[in-house]
């Protein structure tokens, strides 16, 4: 961040120096920074907006899969959110462009990206192109993000950067998980895999494991996924790392493995685990997710009044812990568990308390 600040200050007197240059030699015909597919400012629409207009226009009780479509974007967008920290619109509109000043509203990422390439700092320029991904992503312009994060990775693996080349590669992964390309993305955590068994971190591992057995799920490959979970990531994380946090995810992903299967009585025995590693640990939001799991697990069999009350207290957990998006889930589900118990009044209720939370979340969301 401090080499990102002075390098900052370095721009005006780069712009002031080529400016001279450029006035000496006279107007050149360059194109704008807004006609450039890369460096344009104008609006552009985003994956956000159009999961909201779908939300909005789909009517009771259907819009409850387009809302969990949304809340799935808003969740990946905060993660995108929370991986890096780009700096904020630099007040000096300025930048330099195939030599040449031109006039424009960029931001501090934009102009040390153009100061990097002047100089010729290559891992700078990776640097800054990663943070450019990230952006991109918050913004919703996947296309973007993907093209800056493998400009970023050409550089890290030509400089040979194993730590920056997996940072891109689980960025890659994410947005083409998001995209629902699960090919692509399994090839992006199994190299994954192989820089962090080079270089030995097994936080990097774990993570991966993590990834591809959810990916491997996802593709119904569930027996490669149980062998990965079982044989890998579990020992891992409970034994290597001794992670509680990450023993807890193994058990939430074993359980949504076997619940695919409908094999009901190891999912239960997961979701259990989970549960009490969570309590033990004090993670509310995990006892919260291992509850629903616990909960959709009970549905599946038709043990409906045990189902109901794990969701009662997941949602009052959820409440006291102000965890809109879970209670907004749980809301569906109790209108779900209440139909199915033949308490239509209760079913309705919970759905109209869906419906005001939806409305908030709208409301307040981006």
């Amino acid at each position: 961040m401090k080499l990102k600040i002075l390098a900052v200050f370095a721009i005006t007197l780069l712009v002031l120096s080529i400016s001279a240059q450029a006035s000496a030699i006279g107007p050149r015909m360059q194109p704008s920074l807004e006609e450039s597919e890369h460096w344009s400012i104008k609006p552009r629409s985003s994956v956000y907006d159009s999961l909201k207009i779908e939300v909005k226009k789909t009517v009771l009780p259907a819009n409850a899969d387009a809302l969990k479509e949304y809340i799935n974007a808003l969740q990946f967008r905060e993660l995108f959110q929370a991986s890096d920290n780009p700096l904020p619109p630099f007040p000096i509109s300025a930048g330099i462009y195939n030599g040449s000043v031109v006039s424009d509203s960029l931001t501090a990422d934009d102009q040390l990206l153009l100061l990097y390439r002047n100089l010729g700092d290559r891992k700078g320029e990776a640097g800054i192109l990663s943070s450019l991904g990230t952006q991109a992503a918050v913004n919703g312009e996947m296309d973007k993000a993907l093209m800056f994060f493998y400009d970023a990775l050409k550089i890290n693996t030509e400089f040979d950067d194993k730590p920056g080349m997996i940072k891109n590669y689980f960025s890659l992964a994410r947005i083409h998980r998001y995209r629902e390309d699960l090919a692509e993305a399994v090839k992006l955590n199994e190299l994954i895999v192989e820089q962090a068994l080079e270089i030995r971190n097994s936080r990097y591992l774990g993570e991966a494991y993590l990834n591809l057995a959810g990916l491997w799920n996802a593709q119904k490959k569930h027996k490669a996924a149980e062998a990965l979970m079982l044989n890998k990531a579990l020992p891992l994380f409970c034994y290597k790392l001794q992670d509680k946090v990450g023993a807890m995810k193994c058990y939430d992903l074993m359980a949504e493995i076997f619940q695919s299967q409908k094999r009901y009585s190891e999912a239960k025995w997961f979701c259990i685990q989970s549960n009490m590693v969570a309590r033990k640990i004090n993670n509310t939001s995990g006892i919260v997710n291992s509850l629903v799991s616990l909960a959709h697990v009970k549905m599946s069999i038709g043990d409906h009044q045990l189902a109901l009350s794990d969701f009662r207290e997941a949602e009052r957990l959820s409440i006291s812990n102000k965890y809109q998006y879970k209670l907004v889930e749980i809301k569906n589900d109790l209108s779900k568990v209440y139909t199915a118990m033949g308490n239509t009044t209760a079913a309705s209720s919970a759905l109209n308390e869906f419906t005001v939370l939806k409305d908030a979340i709208l409301k307040n969301a981006l």
